[in-house]
């Protein structure tokens, strides 16, 4: 299926951040499909498009057609086709979105590791929202000290879960800066204690604010804790 078929909303943030339910609130919304993580699969398919399109540049920079040639026929592969391709997949088979979709995605934690630095991140941002059609993306952030104490990380060195979010929010907000009119960023803390605010995140993504329908979602409890 084209990957205009729909239009994607994306969640990127860090573990234990309330990812799980601002997706869990965006799904109450009709058509829409945003699935949940799926080990960064999004970061990996962006470095294979990466990797076949530096392939594609050094098949320019000399001749490769003859056999003996180290990157013989390099200058044959074709990168945007595999992109469009790569994708496409992504979404009929990875997302699978139901009938009736709309507007599908994914949330995804995996933002300190595998990255290779902060330059890498910003490039890979701007590859959803360059090739991922009406693509928005919702940064979600949280309380260190929550997320330090929430039950997946409360056993780990503070300083480890720490470095992991501050590396995160410094990734997002230079994101957010570098691409105002498709990034939105959530404070998992303010928005919870004021669920208004979440008004503006829906009228930023175009979908239908429900104040009853976010308050009965705002209070289900989750139950994804460390299996025992």
């Amino acid at each position: 299926m084209p990957l205009d078929s729909y239009r994607y909303i994306f969640i990127v943030t860090y573990a234990r951040s309330g990812s799980t339910l601002l997706m869990s609130l965006l799904n109450h919304c009709d058509g829409t499909c945003i699935r949940g993580e799926n080990r960064a699969t999004l970061y990996h398919l962006y470095r294979a498009t990466e990797a076949l399109r530096d392939t594609f540049r050094r098949g320019q920079s000399g001749r490769q057609e003859e056999r003996d040639r180290p990157w013989f026929g390099a200058h044959e592969v074709r990168p945007a086709r595999f992109r469009r391709q790569l994708l496409a997949s992504f979404v009929s088979a990875g997302l699978n979105p139901p009938p009736g979709t709309r507007i599908t995605g994914c949330k995804e934690i995996r933002h300190h590791h595998p990255f290779h630095d902060d330059a890498d991140f910003a490039a890979y941002i701007a590859f959803l929202l360059e090739n991922f059609p009406g693509a928005k993306i919702v940064f979600n952030s949280r309380d260190l000290g929550a997320v330090r104490q929430s039950a997946w990380l409360k056993n780990r060195p503070p300083k480890q879960v720490e470095t992991m979010v501050k590396t995160c929010e410094r990734r997002f907000k230079a994101a957010q800066a570098a691409h105002p009119a498709q990034c939105f960023w959530v404070d998992y803390d303010a928005f919870t204690a004021q669920p208004q605010r979440y008004g503006a995140l829906f009228e930023f993504l175009d979908l239908p604010y429900d104040p009853k329908r976010i308050a009965q979602v705002l209070h289900k409890t989750l139950d994804h804790q460390p299996q025992k």
